[in-house]
């Protein structure tokens, strides 16, 4: 399953709840908590993330996130994972088939491992953030936590059969190197769920327009339609079997989070959208295989 991030010999995962090494390059396989770091050096990741807080940003890299279940936004949240786990009970990575080996890519605090786990033979999560590794492994999940760096991953070709890489595409500054990545781990027939905002329509950037400062507090790199993303799959070598948008809003972010914590609200503002206007959804997802 894994391979060294630095020389990308095979390693033993049996190994890593001990102090080990690469054995064909001596790289030191840390471990926290039990948490293996499957980093070339953790040093330029920490000192990636401490430069963002030092600009301001540090709620993205620190703020829980399990509150997202009971926050504004919740009911468009449940959509999501209502839509994800419709697609994931009826297509590829079946338990009643052979034995499934899922990914959630960028787990952060492991707020979708729980329903995640129940589609999936063998669950992992893995992160580059630490806080957030420490905070999924105190779920008790039965799901295998790791840290990693999405554009040099460290897992084998066609290992995963399921990969749930949700929101998290736009904050990586070489978005195409993640693709590609994620292309080269995803088993041949398996299904990549990508999940991503849709912050290049209209109405989004008409709020950031609005409220500038919120442009200023945000580190997506990002603003993606779903021409724009989908293209950026197929130039990663990915087949674009569904693009599926869900959840409209206001284009305004204070007064979107006001309105939308009620769910009739979301739910008309769902039916409204999707009927008149289908291109300025707040979420794309996208089924893809290779």
């Amino acid at each position: 399953m894994f391979r060294c991030p630095a020389c990308h010999a095979p390693l033993d995962e049996t190994t890593f709840s001990d102090p080990s090494h690469c054995p064909s390059c001596q790289l030191p396989i840390e471990t926290v908590d039990g948490i293996p770091l499957l980093v070339r050096d953790r040093r330029v990741i920490e000192e990636t993330i401490a430069d963002a807080r030092r600009q301001g940003l540090d709620a993205w890299y620190s703020k829980p996130q399990l509150g997202q279940w009971v926050g504004p936004y919740r009911h468009h949240i449940n959509k999501r994972r209502q839509w994800v786990e419709g697609v994931l009970a009826e297509r590829a990575v079946r338990r009643d088939r052979e034995p499934a080996v899922g990914l959630d890519l960028g787990c952060g605090d492991g707020t979708n491992l729980h329903w995640l786990h129940g589609h999936f033979s063998r669950l992992y999560g893995s992160d580059y953030n630490m806080l957030r590794l420490l905070r999924a492994a105190k779920l008790g999940i039965d799901a295998r936590l790791f840290m990693a760096d999405i554009c040099d991953y460290p897992a084998e070709d066609d290992c995963f059969d399921g990969i749930f890489f949700n929101h998290v595409l736009e904050h990586i500054p070489d978005d195409a190197a993640a693709l590609g990545e994620v292309r080269r781990i995803l088993k041949p027939g398996g299904l990549l769920i990508l999940g991503v905002p849709n912050e290049g329509a209209a109405f989004w950037q008409l709020a950031y327009r609005l409220q500038p400062k919120v442009r200023a507090t945000s580190d997506h790199r990002h603003h993606y339609t779903a021409d724009s993303v989908a293209a950026k799959c197929r130039e990663a070598g990915l087949t674009v079997e569904t693009v599926h948008p869900i959840g409209w809003g206001v284009p305004h972010w204070t007064l979107d989070a006001a309105v939308r914590r009620f769910k009739w609200v979301d739910d008309g503002l769902e039916m409204l959208g999707r009927r008149f206007l289908p291109g300025q959804s707040t979420s794309l997802y996208l089924l893809l295989s290779k």
